[in-house]
C-alpha cells in the first residue's frame, strides 16, 4: 500500500510509474469487456437520455482489460486488493460487535488456485471486542489497544476460533464465556479468564516472561511476543485524488454525461470510466453493462433505496470522494461473485440505515466508521477505520480476491521495501529488503503464508 500512495503521487504529478510499484495486480473477473448498451426511454436516466446513443465501447484499451484500473496517462494500478483485502474484515483502530459474529469463506473462482477454502479471518490495528457467540474460520489479529494496560483481544458469551489468536497485548474472555481456539495463541500479555469463563487451546499458548495464561486448556510457553499491526492504514489509497485524476480523462462524452451530472434514477452504463458530481435523490438504480470505472466527485447521498446491478461479467470500481449514505436498502453486486465489484470511500462517513440485501463487494472506507445497528450480511470483505456492530454480523469472504494474472497493461513492479506492506500485487512479499517471491512466511502479511514451491503469499488449509 505505501507503494501505491508513493505511485499514485508521482502518477497524478504525471510521473511515469516507476521501479517499487509492487507485481501486476489484476482482479479476477471472467468475462471482460462489454458492447456498448443503448440506454432505455426512462425520463429517470441522469444524463442518458433516449437520444444519446453510446458509440459503441467508450474506450476500447479499457474494455478489454479487467482488473483494477489503471490511472489516465500512466501504467499505474489502482486498488492493491490483496494488500487491502487480506482479511475479510480490518479495522484501523477498533472492531467491536455487539451481536453474534460469523465468518467463512468460498472462491468464486476455484480454477485461480488462491487456496484457503473456508478460511475467513478478522483483524485491527487496535482493540477487537464481541459481546455475543463468535465463530470466526479463520483468524483473529488484534494490534494495540487505545488504552494501555487494556487487552487488545476480549471475547464474551460462547464460540470458536479456527486458526490462531495473535494479540499485541492480554487476551481476556469474559466473565461466563466458553471459547476454543483450534491453532495457537499469541498474546503480548496476560490471558485472563473472568469468573466462569472457559478457554481451550489446541496449539499452544505464548505469553512474555512474567506474563501468565492461568486457567487455559492447553500448553503454556514463555518467550517473547511480537504481534504488529495487521491492517495496511499508514499508506492509505487517497480517494479524493483518484477520482480527480479522472476528471478531464473519462468516458462521459461517449454516452451523453456531464462531469457536472448527479447520476438519479434509472442510469445504464456501458463499458467505460466515467467521472460524475453525485449520486442522490430518491430511488437509483445503475445497471453496470461491461468493465465499469465510476467515480463520484461528491457524495452518494440517496433517501430511498440504491440498486446497483452487474451484467453476467461486469464488472465495476466505484470511486466516492465523499460519504457514502443511503437511508433505504442496499442491493449491490453478486453474491457469487463479490470480488467483481469494488468500492472506494474516501469521506468520514459509510452510513446504511436499513438493510443491504445483498451487499456483495469489496468496501474499502479507510476514514470511516461503519455503523450499523441491525443485523448485517454480506459477501466480499470490508476495510474500513473502525467497525461497530449492533447486531449480528456474517461475512463470506470471498478469496479469489487475492488473486493475480499477467497481462494486464500495469507495469511490472518491484523495489526496494521494508515490510510486505510496501510491495503490491496480489502475493505481497518483502524479502531481504526487496520485493521478491518469498521463501518463509515471514516475507508475507497477515494472515498469508508463503507457497515455497511457488513464492506466492496465500491462504493455507492448515
Amino acid at each position: 500500500m505505501k507503494a501505491i500512495a508513493a505511485c499514485l503521487g508521482a502518477a497524478l504529478a504525471a510521473v511515469l510509474w516507476g521501479a517499487g510499484c509492487g507485481d501486476v495486480v489484476v482482479q479476477p473477473i471472467g468475462a471482460a469487456g462489454g458492447a456498448g448498451v443503448v440506454p432505455g426511454d426512462d425520463a429517470g436516466d441522469a444524463g442518458l437520455g433516449a437520444d444519446a446513443t453510446p458509440q459503441g465501447d467508450a474506450s476500447p484499451a479499457f474494455c478489454s482489460g479487467h482488473g483494477p484500473i489503471p490511472l489516465p496517462g500512466t501504467s499505474a494500478c489502482l486498488g492493491d486488493l490483496a494488500d487491502v483485502f487480506r482479511f475479510a474484515a480490518c479495522a484501523c483502530t477498533s472492531l467491536q460487535v455487539s451481536g453474534k459474529l460469523t465468518t467463512d469463506s468460498f472462491d468464486s473462482d476455484p480454477d485461480g488456485g488462491t487456496g484457503g477454502a473456508g478460511v475467513a479471518s478478522i483483524a485491527s490495528n487496535g482493540e477487537i471486542a464481541t459481546n455475543a457467540t463468535t465463530n470466526v474460520s479463520g483468524s483473529l489479529w488484534a494490534g494495540a489497544p487505545s488504552t494501555p494496560g487494556a487487552p487488545a483481544v476480549t471475547l464474551r458469551s460462547t464460540g470458536s476460533i479456527a486458526r490462531d489468536v495473535r494479540s499485541g497485548a492480554g487476551v481476556e474472555v469474559g466473565d461466563g464465556g466458553a471459547y476454543l481456539v483450534e491453532g495457537n495463541v499469541w498474546a503480548d500479555g496476560n490471558v485472563v479468564l473472568d469468573p466462569g469463563a472457559s478457554l481451550a487451546v489446541g496449539g499452544t499458548v505464548h505469553v512474555p516472561p512474567g506474563d501468565s495464561a492461568s486457567g487455559v486448556q492447553g500448553n503454556v510457553v514463555t518467550g517473547p511476543v511480537a504481534v504488529g499491526a495487521p491492517c495496511n492504514c499508514s499508506h492509505p489509497i487517497d480517494v479524493a485524488a483518484v477520482v480527480a485524476a479522472f476528471a478531464a480523462d473519462n468516458d462521459d462524452a461517449a454516452v451523453g454525461l456531464a462531469p457536472v451530472t448527479t447520476l438519479a434514477g434509472t442510469v445504464t452504463l456501458p463499458c467505460g470510466r466515467y467521472y460524475v458530481a453525485g449520486i442522490a435523490g430518491g430511488a437509483v438504480t445503475l445497471q453496470v453493462n461491461g468493465r465499469v470505472a465510476l467515480m463520484v466527485a461528491g457524495d452518494v447521498a440517496v433517501t430511498q433505496d440504491l440498486h446497483v446491478a452487474l451484467a453476467p461479467g461486469a464488472e465495476l470500481d466505484l470511486f466516492v470522494k465523499g460519504g457514502f449514505d443511503v437511508m433505504g436498502s442496499l442491493e449491490i453486486g453478486d453474491t457469487q461473485a463479490p470480488a467483481r465489484t469494488r468500492l472506494y470511500v474516501g469521506g468520514t462517513t459509510f452510513s446504511l440505515s436499513a438493510t443491504a440485501k445483498p451487499l456483495a463487494a469489496n468496501v474499502y472506507a479507510p476514514n470511516a466508521t461503519l455503523l450499523l445497528s441491525s443485523d448485517f450480511e454480506m459477501w466480499g470483505a470490508l476495510f474500513a477505520q473502525a467497525i461497530q456492530l449492533s447486531g449480528a454480523f456474517t461475512i463470506h469472504y470471498d478469496t479469489s480476491v487475492l488473486q493475480v494474472a499477467q497481462g494486464s497493461g500495469c507495469a511490472p513492479g518491484g523495489g526496494a521495501c521494508t515490510t510486505c506492506d510496501d510491495c503490491g500485487g496480489a502475493t505481497p512479499s518483502c524479502k531481504n529488503g526487496a520485493c521478491a517471491p518469498c521463501s518463509t512466511d515471514a516475507d508475507c502479511c497477515a494472515p498469508l503464508a508463503c507457497d515455497t514451491m511457488t513464492g506466492r503469499c496465500v491462504l493455507t488449509l492448515q
